[in-house]
C-alpha cells in the first residue's frame, strides 16, 4: 500500500498532467480499421500543376493496384487521386506492416477523428424586428462600414464561393435561399437525374455532398454549420434585413461532420478536393484534433498550390498550441489563417486557444454571436437564429471577410489575399503574444487595402511543400487498439480508479512508472517555457515581413549600405560581410531621419538582427507602407 503523502503528490502531478489526459476523453481519436495511405509520386524540377497532377494520378492507380494485391481483408474506400492517397480498410497488422515497408509507399497513417464542438449554445433568438440592424458583433469590427466602399451588388461582379466543410447547411433558411448565396452546380441542376452529369465524380451534386453520408443531401443535422455559414454571408450584408437582399457571397456546402459533429480526416480531405475542384476560392474549417496528419497537411497545401484560401479556427480548449498543438490549425501552409476568437471589448475569449509564436494568425469576435439556424421559428419571417460562441465562429468571419476582398481584387493570390487580411487590423496590446499581428481584425481596412491593390497587384504565390512534422504522440495507429487514444494516455488511466481517482490498490512500482512517464511528460512543456524565459530575446514581438528593402546605415562615422532580408516595425535583418558585434549601437536613415538602433543578434554567416531603440509613429507608418499587401513570415 502507498503513503498517503506520496498519494497526494501523485493526484497533484496528474492535475498538472490534465491537458494530456484530456487528449484520452470523449470520442475515440481513430476510425477502427481505418488508414490512410499515400503512394511516392515522382516530380521533376520546373514541374507544371498539370504535370503534378498527372504524376499524383498515377501514383494513385499504382497504389489502387497495390491494394489489389493484399487480398480481400484490404479493401479501398476511396482514391484521392489530386494527392496520390488513398483510404482504406485494413485488418491485418501484417498487411499494414507491408504497407509500410514498401518503396512505392510514402506513408500509412491512422483515419484520425475530427470534431466540431462550439464552446457555448445560447437559446434561439428572438426573431428579428422591422428596424433591426445586423452587424456581426458589438465590437469596432467596421462590416457596415465597409459596404458602403464595396463593390455594389448590381456591377455584375462574379460573387466569391466560399466552402463551409462541416455539419451541412439549411439550403433553405430563408435568409440563404432569399439571398440566393447558396452555390449551385447548373450543370447538375439542369441534367438527368442519377447521372453525373459534370463528370466530376458525384451524382446530382446540385449543392455541394455529403461526404459523411455519401450522398448529395448537404442539409444541416446539427446547427453549427448553418451558423458558420449564416456569419460568413453577413460579412457581406445585413441578414436581419427583411427582405433580405442579394449576397455578395456564394456558400458551398460540404457535409463531412455527422450529427453529434464529428467526422473523420480522410472524409475532410475528400470535402476540400471537392471545394478545390468546384471553384472554391475560400475554404472555411470550424473544426480540428489533437493528432498531426500528413494527409491533412497535403491537402492543405494541394489547396494552396491551387490558389484557394483556408481559414482554421484555433480551437476552444485555452491552450497555448506552440506547447498543445491542434490541427489544423498549427499547420504552416502558406495560405492558412488561423483565427482566435474576441469578446465584445476586445478581449481573448476566456475559451480561446492562443500562440506566442504566430501559429494563431488573427483575431475576430467570437463570443457570444447571432446566425442562422435550421429549425421551424412561426414567428420569424426569416427563419430561426441562435447565438453562439467559440472559435467556430470567430473562423467564418475571417472566411467572409477574405470572400470580399477577393471580390475586390480577384487577381490577387491566396498568398496575398492572407497578407491583405493580416495587415488589416485594429492593434490591441492585450493580444501582444496571442495573436500573430496582436490585433483584432478590421473589415474596413480589408476592403479598403484590396481596393487600394485592384488592378495593381502583381500575381505571387510562393513555392510550398510541406515539411512533415514527426507526431511525438503514441498514436492508436494498429488495428487492435480499437482507437481508444495515445498509448501513453492509456497507461496513465489504467493507474486511475473509477471517476479518475487514484486506485488504493497500485503497487509502489506501478507508482515508480507512473512517476517516471508523468515527468517524461512533462519536460516538453518546462523547456518551452524555460527557454521563453530565459531567452527573451528569441520571442518574436513584431510582426515580421521577408523584404528586400534598400536601407543606409551608419556605424561610428562609416555609411553602409545595404539590402534587408525582413523587416517589423520593430527592425529589420541583412545579411552582409561586417565586422559589427551584438550590442554595437548604430544609426539607420528612415526618409530623411536617422533613427538610433541596436544589433541584437549575428550569426557566424556575417546575418544581423537590428532592433530600432524607439518605435516612432513615423516608422510605424513607413514600415507599414514596405509591407502593404504582404504576408508575414
Amino acid at each position: 500500500m502507498m503513503g498517503k503523502q506520496l498519494k497526494v503528490t501523485l493526484i497533484a502531478i496528474i492535475v498538472f498532467a490534465i491537458p494530456y489526459l484530456a487528449l484520452a476523453s470523449g470520442a475515440p481519436l481513430v476510425k477502427a480499421n481505418e488508414y490512410i495511405v499515400k503512394m511516392k509520386s515522382p516530380s521533376q524540377a520546373g514541374e507544371n500543376r498539370s504535370q503534378k497532377a498527372s504524376n499524383a494520378r498515377n501514383a494513385t492507380q499504382k497504389g489502387f493496384r497495390l491494394m489489389g494485391t493484399l487480398g480481400k481483408t484490404v479493401r479501398v474506400v476511396r482514391q484521392i487521386p489530386e494527392t496520390g492517397m488513398l483510404h482504406i480498410n485494413a485488418t491485418q497488422q501484417d498487411q499494414l506492416n507491408y504497407l509500410k515497408s514498401h518503396p512505392d509507399v510514402e506513408f500509412v497513417e491512422p483515419n484520425y477523428i475530427l470534431s466540431s464542438i462550439p464552446i457555448e449554445v445560447g437559446s434561439m433568438g428572438a426573431p428579428p424586428e422591422p428596424g433591426d440592424s445586423y452587424s456581426q458583433s458589438y465590437s469596432a469590427v467596421k462590416v457596415t462600414e465597409s459596404w458602403g466602399i464595396a463593390k455594389p451588388y448590381n456591377d455584375a461582379t462574379e460573387k466569391t464561393i466560399v466552402a463551409v466543410i462541416d455539419t451541412g447547411v439549411d439550403i433553405n433558411h430563408s435568409v440563404l435561399k432569399d439571398s440566393g448565396s447558396i452555390w449551385v452546380n447548373d450543370a447538375e441542376k439542369f441534367g438527368l437525374p442519377g447521372v453525373d452529369d459534370d463528370g466530376n465524380g458525384f451524382v446530382d451534386d446540385i449543392h455541394g455532398w455529403n461526404f459523411h453520408g455519401k450522398n448529395s443531401n448537404v442539409l444541416d443535422d446539427n446547427e453549427h454549420g448553418t451558423h458558420v455559414a449564416g456569419i460568413v454571408l453577413g460579412l457581406g450584408q445585413d441578414i436581419l434585413e427583411n427582405p433580405v437582399r442579394e449576397s455578395r457571397i456564394r456558400i458551398m456546402p460540404l457535409k463531412f461532420l455527422d450529427h453529434s459533429g464529428s467526422g473523420s480526416t480522410s472524409d475532410a480531405i475528400a470535402a476540400i478536393m471537392y471545394a478545390v475542384n468546384n471553384g472554391a476560392r475560400v475554404i472555411n474549417n470550424s473544426w480540428g484534433g489533437g493528432n498531426y496528419s500528413k494527409a491533412l497537411h497535403d491537402a492543405y497545401a494541394h489547396a494552396y498550390n491551387n490558389n484557394v484560401v483556408i481559414v482554421s479556427a484555433a480551437g476552444n480548449s485555452q491552450d497555448n498550441i506552440d506547447v498543445i498543438p491542434t490541427y489544423p490549425a498549427a499547420l504552416d501552409t502558406p495560405s492558412n489563417i488561423t483565427v482566435a476568437s474576441t469578446t465584445d471589448a476586445d478581449n481573448l475569449s476566456s475559451f480561446s486557444n492562443y500562440s506566442g509564436q504566430g501559429l494563431v494568425h488573427i483575431a475576430a469576435p467570437g463570443s457570444g454571436i447571432l446566425s442562422t439556424v435550421p429549425g421551424t421559428c412561426p414567428m420569424s419571417p426569416l427563419g430561426c437564429f441562435r447565438y453562439m460562441s467559440g472559435t467556430s465562429m470567430a473562423t467564418p468571419f475571417i472566411a467572409g471577410l477574405a470572400a470580399l476582398v477577393i471580390r475586390e481584387v480577384p487577381e490577387a493570390s491566396a498568398y496575398q489575399v492572407k497578407g491583405m487580411i493580416l495587415g488589416a487590423i485594429d492593434y490591441k496590446a492585450n493580444l501582444n503574444n496571442k495573436v500573430q499581428v496582436s490585433g483584432r481584425t478590421n473589415a474596413l481596412k480589408a476592403v479598403q487595402s484590396a481596393i487600394t491593390n485592384a488592378g495593381s497587384i502583381t500575381y505571387w504565390l510562393p513555392a510550398y511543400q510541406p515539411s512533415y512534422k514527426v507526431e511525438t504522440r503514441s498514436v492508436a495507429s494498429e488495428p487492435d487498439s480499437g482507437g481508444a487514444g495515445c498509448g501513453m494516455v492509456k497507461v496513465v488511466r489504467s493507474t486511475l480508479g473509477t471517476g479518475g481517482h487514484v486506485s488504493d490498490g497500485f503497487t509502489a512500482v506501478e507508482a515508480l512508472n507512473l512517476l517516471s512517464l508523468l515527468f517524461l511528460m512533462s519536460i516538453p512543456v518546462f523547456l518551452a517555457f524555460k527557454l521563453r524565459s530565459e531567452q527573451p530575446a528569441y520571442v518574436r514581438r513584431h510582426t515580421r515581413f521577408n523584404l528586400a528593402k534598400a536601407l543606409q546605415i551608419k556605424i561610428n562615422d562609416e555609411v553602409v549600405n545595404l539590402v534587408s532580408s525582413s523587416v517589423s516595425v520593430g527592425g529589420f535583418s541583412f545579411s552582409k560581410d561586417l565586422s559589427i558585434d551584438k550590442g554595437q549601437k548604430i544609426k539607420v536613415k528612415i526618409q530623411d531621419q536617422e533613427v538610433d538602433a541596436e544589433i541584437v543578434w549575428n550569426r557566424e554567416n556575417k546575418v544581423y538582427g537590428v532592433k530600432f531603440a524607439e518605435i516612432t509613429d513615423a516608422i510605424k507608418r513607413e514600415v507599414e507602407s514596405w509591407t502593404a499587401g504582404l504576408a508575414p513570415n
